[in-house]
């Protein structure tokens, strides 16, 4: 599996509001990016990749729900615009973490009601949670009782939808703080998951690419380019630009606050 091509330009904006960091509340938009990739899981006929969905949008009846909540049916409506050759039922949904959303700085909590919208508008929904995403193991058996949801909940590789994903939720921190691993833990559970090589990869968490000033983490970098080549998709630190290739061959599209549509 691997990205052939990315819009340079978004082809569409989701307006939603979010927190500032000085505590206040703003109006922000919500980028689209379509793009092509080959090695799509014959169950599908277009990818959508997205993470870091942490605000709120009012739907078009009116209410106000967490933006993950109201995404899909705005991407449905889209893509049976744009692309009316491809129906909901052959569309998969990879969701890289941090999808609870609300009007408070940093705020955390519960967001499977994203994963069930996710599930119910589209064929099938593999993902992982994000530090900000707090699930009970009540909510969690839920979500695993739905026959095309699949929440990589532990550090593996699963086959779902026809392809092998490789997930890694969280991000290196205190491991007494939720889904936070040490650092040495947390770079071994990726080094394990590259040797197993997926079809591609789901992190929350970013490499930096410095020479691009993308932020994220060095250490997971230096383990990404020291493996073999590999798709991995991410998210929690924001890149202007969501596509880069590491030395080696291994492709890292990054969709903090982003949505990404592949087809073949």
């Amino acid at each position: 599996m691997r990205i052939e091509s990315l819009g340079e330009e978004p082809v569409e904006w989701f307006a939603y509001r979010t927190s500032t960091g000085s505590g206040g509340i703003e109006e922000v938009q919500l980028p689209v990016y379509v793009g092509h990739m080959c090695g799509l899981p014959s169950s599908v006929d277009a990818l959508i990749v997205t993470s870091d969905l942490q605000g709120m949008m009012r739907t078009r009846d009116g209410n106000d729900v967490m933006l993950g909540e109201g995404l899909p049916d705005y991407l449905s409506l889209m893509i049976g615009i744009e692309r009316p050759d491809l129906a909901p039922d052959r569309v998969g949904v990879l969701l890289c973490g941090d999808l609870y959303g609300d009007l408070r700085r940093g705020g955390s909590g519960d967001p499977s009601g994203v994963w069930f919208k996710f599930g119910e508008t589209f064929r099938w929904v593999v993902g992982v949670a994000g530090n900000h995403d707090l699930m009970d193991d009540a909510k969690k058996r839920q979500l695993s009782g739905r026959s095309n949801i699949c929440l990589i909940d532990e550090p593996g590789v699963v086959e779902f939808g026809g392809a092998a994903w490789g997930g890694l939720g969280g991000v290196i921190g205190r491991p007494d703080k939720p889904n936070r691993m040490t650092e040495a833990d947390y770079l071994q559970a990726l080094r394990k998951l590259l040797k197993k090589q997926p079809h591609a990869l789901l992190l929350h968490q970013s490499p930096d690419v410095p020479e691009r000033g993308c932020a994220g983490s060095p250490e997971i970098r230096a383990v990404l380019e020291s493996g073999p080549e590999a798709l991995v998709f991410c998210g929690h630190s924001h890149w202007n630009d969501p596509l880069a290739c590491l030395p080696g061959g291994t492709q890292v599209l990054n969709v903090d606050a982003k949505v990404c549509i592949f087809t073949r």
